[in-house]
């Protein structure tokens, strides 16, 4: 049995490697998929490439350890998995695809203990650097770039007005995008620091260094180029090339700026702190193993790979619950007539629905109030009911007057106690119409993005992946708010008439 255990710990390691892509399947197709339609990431294959160099020249560390189960990892890894099972059904990447390196982390640590970090964490969270989690900075590095561009063209005397992110000359106005915000060679400058210090160095402060100089000397490097452009639209009239098409630029004043000097720092810091190969070693030293049972890496790998498992075991019943899933309009009493088609009132801009419901009724006082259902019978990625392409109102049609909550005086099976209320304004004609909206997931009535997301996750671990968009919709009597006043009152009726 001791055996066994032994031959377990020491090459369990190269047999997970399946373990480990299936149990991240879903996770690896959208790295994959990051990498190949974003610009900023495609940076991507080469990080994965950087792990997989690393791993493999530490393959006989890996393969002298044995299993040392740790209770405090395998803690952390049910938290963590069941973190990415809701992120899993939530549908959000960037949180799926930051737990991917921290849990293989986190299962290597509960399996054969300390030893496992040691050697592997640092290659593995490599991962981060390409992981959809460095967008934020964009604005953050754009208003950097604005700024440091304006004292260098004051620096040349090139007269130049600063509009946020516009630097106005006379010969024409540049724009500081998202992509010369410098976040790709920022990525690829701290990457390459990181790659180097694990490679060479032993010394964590050393690895440490030599990224915050890959980070300054990145964003040198993009402040130059954005510089450059500019300089050369100034100098030229506006004919350069450099204009449009700047990329190649772009990366030899990185090679230049970034890559050589990086170079140089890199051997003089190694110069001046030599790694102490003894301490190296004491590094890996690991306690006399406590818990060496073969159920250790067992239990760890289910923790894997249950986020994986439940869809694919409850896809039945997601599958017959969405098909079975047919909501209709709502019936009223004998004061209102309809649903009639052919609505045009309003049209919400929605992408990939499923269902599409939209009729008015008319009182009798003839009042008019329209109905609409957006449907989605199985949410996945970008096809979902809360996703930042949907749109309550065409933006090129409308002007948006006011929003906020309004709580319903009497309580109706149909709607939630409180909706969200909008009001937009026709560009073409100047007419007021007012929207009352909320979100049914699941038979969870909310006016709240938050608790829908929430809900829809959590119905969909157990098999129910159905989201609809609720609206009603009038027109006001006037141009002002007050104007709807009398709309509210007939929202009201109307929804007392579906009882």
């Amino acid at each position: 049995m001791g055996s066994t255990s032994r031959l377990i710990g020491q090459y369990y390691w190269l047999l997970s490697i399946p373990l480990l892509i299936f149990g991240f399947w879903a996770e690896w197709q959208d790295f994959v998929l990051l990498w190949y339609d974003s610009i900023i990431y495609s940076h991507g294959y080469l990080v994965l490439a950087g792990i997989l160099f690393l791993l493999y020249l530490r393959r006989h560390k890996l393969a002298t350890l044995t299993i040392n189960g740790s209770p405090l990892a395998l803690l952390l890894l049910a938290a963590a998995s069941a973190v990415l099972l809701f992120a899993q059904a939530a549908d959000v990447r960037f949180v799926r695809l930051i737990l991917v390196p921290v849990l293989i982390v986190l299962w290597g640590w509960s399996i054969w203990g300390r030893g496992f970090p040691k050697v592997a964490g640092g290659p593995i969270l490599l991962m981060l650097y390409a992981a959809p989690i460095w967008d934020d900075l964009s604005p953050l590095l754009q208003h950097i770039t604005v700024f440091f561009n304006d004292i260098l063209l004051k620096f040349v005397d090139i007269q130049a007005t600063i509009k946020e992110f516009y630097i106005v000359l006379d010969v024409g106005t540049f724009y500081v995008a998202g992509g010369c915000s410098g976040v790709r060679y920022l990525m690829v400058g701290l990457f390459l620091a990181t790659f180097y210090g694990q490679l060479y160095y032993r010394s964590h402060l050393l690895t440490l260094l030599l990224v915050i100089f890959a980070g300054l000397l990145s964003m040198f490097a993009n402040w130059l180029r954005v510089f450059g452009v500019i300089a050369a639209g100034h100098y030229t009239d506006m004919e350069t090339s450099l204009i449009e098409n700047h990329e190649a630029f772009g990366w030899g004043v990185f090679i230049v700026f970034t890559l050589i000097p990086l170079f140089y720092i890199s051997s003089k810091l190694e110069a001046h702190f030599q790694n102490d190969d003894d301490s190296a070693k004491a590094a890996i030293e690991r306690p006399r193993p406590r818990y060496t049972s073969a159920a250790w890496p067992v239990i760890s790998s289910l923790l894997i790979l249950w986020p994986a498992i439940i869809p694919l075991v409850v896809d039945a019943k997601t599958r017959r619950v969405s098909e079975s899933w047919n909501p209709e309009l709502v019936e009223t009493n004998s004061d209102w007539r309809g649903p009639l088609p052919h609505a045009n009132i309003w049209q919400p801009e929605y992408q990939n629905y499923d269902i599409e419901l939209s009729g008015v009724y008319v009182s009798s006082d003839l009042r008019q109030v329209q109905l609409h259902i957006t449907g989605y019978r199985r949410q996945t990625q970008n096809k979902e009911l809360i996703y930042f392409g949907n749109k309550l109102f065409n933006q090129k049609k409308w002007q948006l007057v006011s929003t906020t909550k309004r709580d319903l005086a009497n309580r109706y099976s149909a709607a939630p106690t409180r909706v969200n209320e909008t009001i937009i304004q026709d560009l073409s004609n100047g007419s007021q119409v007012i929207l009352w909206s909320w979100y049914d997931v699941g038979g969870v009535l909310t006016d709240s993005k938050i608790e829908a997301k929430v809900a829809g996750a959590l119905n969909k671990i157990f098999g129910d992946s159905r989201g609809a968009l609720w609206v009603l919709a009038g027109r006001c009597d006037g141009d002002n708010d007050s104007d709807c006043e009398q709309q509210r009152a007939v929202f009201n009726r109307f929804l007392a008439s579906t009882e």
